[in-house]
């Protein structure tokens, strides 16, 4: 995986497609996270280093390629890149290195296997974080994007398996917000179905 050629990709989105005010803010504080070599997840879709990218670039492409066929519905291409760009800003900074005992199955010798930690340090939720830190530097989020970010987890939500009908709410009001989640669940069981957690 070209990790570099991904995130040129990303910042050419961002910087073509969004023009709101504090993107370049934001754009800094990616670059000075762990962002772009962060994984998207410990031991599921995008387990290595580069997955994080790679997913918001996937899930990218299934939301753009859906509101096209959604026309009525007017979603601009700002609104689709901000909100699959960034729907996982919370997964930056937000994972470590860390190790587990594994066996060999041919030898029967157990070793260290570098895996993929979650290391939190910011525990406010999942999708209420990314809404949170885009906030930090986009000032004008509409309600929508808001809804849609906030949502994208669906049936995976914390809140939502604590009995939370906010989001089935949120879908009824937005459109966007059940196209992000189909978008995000199309990229993470379709497009990147590889699992293992280890640190390649």
């Amino acid at each position: 995986m070209d990790i570099q050629a991904l995130k040129d990709k990303f910042l050419s989105i961002c910087k073509e497609k969004i023009k709101r005010e504090g993107i370049n803010e934001l754009i800094d504080w990616l670059e000075k996270s762990d962002f772009f070599i962060a994984p998207a997840s410990t031991r599921f879709h995008g387990s290595y280093a580069g997955g994080l990218v790679f997913h918001s670039l996937n899930v990218y492409e299934c939301l753009l390629r859906m509101a096209k066929k959604y026309p009525e519905l007017n979603i601009s291409e700002e609104t689709i890149a901000i909100c699959s760009l960034f729907h996982d800003l919370c997964k930056a900074n937000y994972y470590k290195v860390g190790t587990r005992n594994v066996k060999d199955e041919e030898t029967g010798q157990w070793y260290k296997k570098e895996v993929y930690e979650v290391d939190e340090r910011f525990p406010i939720g999942h999708g209420e974080k990314s809404c949170i830190i885009i906030q930090w530097f986009l000032k004008e989020l509409s309600v929508d994007e808001l809804l849609a970010i906030r949502h994208h987890m669906g049936g995976f939500d914390a809140a939502v398996k604590g009995g939370d009908f906010s989001m089935s709410k949120a879908y009824e009001m937005c459109p966007l917000a059940a196209m992000l989640h189909l978008a995000d669940m199309e990229a993470t069981y379709l497009l990147e179905a590889e699992k293992g957690n280890e640190v390649k």
